[in-house]
């Protein structure tokens, strides 16, 4: 990943944190350049306006809420299926 990129997904995620906070229109560039030590032109550059940092700030949320919930659930139950599984019943027999 390249330092812009890098920089990005770490003003993503504080973006995340700090919506969880405030609410979503409670997130600004002013406030999110002060948490991260940066400067708004700083940020400005990355993002082009508010509107555009609530909706990728909501994008990484959705992101970051599939890897750590639904992907998980779906292995477990994926993993649940199989083991209830006797071998012979995956080859179509029935007991």
């Amino acid at each position: 990943m390249r330092k812009g990129e890098q920089t990005r997904t770490l003003i993503l995620n504080e973006a995340v944190a700090l919506a969880s906070q405030l609410g979503l229109e409670g997130l600004s560039i002013g406030s999110l350049a002060e948490r991260l030590a940066m400067s708004k032109s700083g940020l400005f550059a990355h993002f082009g306006s508010k509107e555009d940092l609530q909706l990728l700030t909501l994008k990484q949320a959705q992101t970051r809420f599939f890897e750590e919930v639904f992907s998980p659930a779906r292995v477990g139950e994926t993993q649940r299926r199989s083991a209830g599984r006797l071998p012979h019943a995956r080859r179509g027999r029935r007991i």
